[in-house]
């Protein structure tokens, strides 16, 4: 057992005692209420819940091997041994009776060397003051921070053998950007002793200045009333927390349109964000879009593509398919469909990636150019669903 304060940056918020696990087992007096974590806080035990969640998946990359080797029993004892710190908000584990401040430890300015994506988990007593943002790191996709140029860049991996993530990344988010909106800029990168061609890479967008808050933990910062859809009461609370329901409602139904146009089935609760601002902890923006890699058909069977097919991708997040999440949609000319990626450009970025068949290649232009066309008939004002039930 030891004790520690949970902090934001120089801020005391309470005492915890962690257990032989890694995991919290006893929570102290609040000290200052506003600077809890969102996540959960309506709950009594939100606090063990938002730590648990903290930690950096068992299930990514090759992570449960190389803790076991190197002496970590669990993924919160990790957490804990590099102080619960994170590249995308302010909070840290403070052992009790030590000195150290935000300055000492956060890893928005101090180095760290550690590369889980080439399977190195640095721990000796020669660098025991050397934290790192890995262990805090979320999603099952193998991914690691690097400093680049003394840039924070975060490098991610693929599920297989094929490239198509991280592909679809670089697509998508060029896609985003040539219609005059915000995403993570990702670019292609060899990963040396992969088995895939690519990985790819993109800078930080949080900073000192603005963390990253998830949809999840917005909605469940505050009960959600009966009448009141998860939708709705997200947008409701981002209004709570100063942004204008229009903007975020906009910027929702944009991002849903791209995902239907690029049959993305991964735009979970963790994968759609907002800004907030570390002094005053108002909300600044809704985040880039980012995340987009299991689009595109990815791990998909190659089969024919009726409407009733193209029109069945499930979805994650606010409804659980593609077409319950366009009802959402009032605005439906968000998507410029002239400034969206030519099928050309498709398949020149597919053929990057030695290991992809021109089968799988055909597959998904043809689902892409389906989708396009489906997207220009509901923004003219079609019920796609009579195109799905003839």
């Amino acid at each position: 057992m030891a004790i520690y304060t949970l902090m934001r940056k120089n801020r005391e918020i309470m005492v915890l005692q962690i257990g032989a696990d890694g995991n919290i087992v006893k929570l102290g007096k609040k000290t200052d209420t506003a600077l809890i974590p969102l996540q959960n806080r309506t709950s009594p035990r939100g606090i063990i819940e938002w730590w648990r969640d903290r930690a950096i998946p068992i299930g990514q990359g090759k992570i449960e091997k190389m803790l076991r080797e190197k002496g970590f029993e669990t993924n919160e004892l990790y957490l804990t041994h590099n102080l619960g710190l994170s590249l995308t908000d302010y909070y840290w584990i403070k052992p009790l009776g030590s000195e150290l401040t935000w300055k000492d430890v956060n890893l928005f300015d101090n180095d760290f060397k550690e590369n889980l994506l080439l399977g190195k988990i640095k721990m000796n007593e020669e660098e025991v003051d050397e934290y790192n943002p890995n262990s805090s790191l979320q999603g099952n996709l193998e991914k690691t921070w690097i400093i680049e140029d003394g840039k924070r860049k975060l490098i991610k991996g693929n599920h297989d053998i094929y490239s198509a993530e991280s592909i679809n990344e670089v697509i998508i988010s060029n896609a985003v950007i040539n219609q005059g909106r915000e995403a993570t800029k990702y670019d292609l990168i060899h990963i040396s002793g992969k088995k895939y061609d690519y990985g790819c890479i993109s800078d930080i967008f949080t900073s000192q200045e603005k963390e990253l808050v998830s949809a999840y933990a917005v909605i469940t910062s505050e009960n959600k009333p009966n009448n009141e859809s998860v939708y709705e009461h997200f947008i409701n609370v981002c209004d709570r927390n100063g942004l204008d329901k229009n903007y975020v409602r906009e910027c929702l139904e944009f991002e849903i349109l791209m995902d239907f146009v690029f049959s993305n089935r991964d735009r979970h609760l963790t994968n759609i964000s907002v800004l907030r601002d570390a002094d005053s902890l108002k909300f600044i923006s809704l985040a880039p879009i980012y995340d987009s890699g299991k689009s595109m058909m990815v791990g998909r069977d190659i089969v024919p593509l009726t409407d009733k097919f193209v029109l069945s991708q499930e979805a994650k997040g606010f409804k659980d398919n593609e077409i319950e999440l366009l009802k959402y949609v009032q605005n439906r000319k968000l998507v410029d469909i002239n400034k969206l990626p030519k099928v050309d450009y498709i398949k020149e970025m597919y053929l990057k990636d030695s290991q992809t068949s021109e089968e799988r290649i055909k597959f998904v232009c043809e689902m892409y150019e389906r989708k396009v066309d489906m997207l220009d008939k509901f923004a003219s004002g079609a019920d796609l669903r009579e195109i799905r039930n003839p």
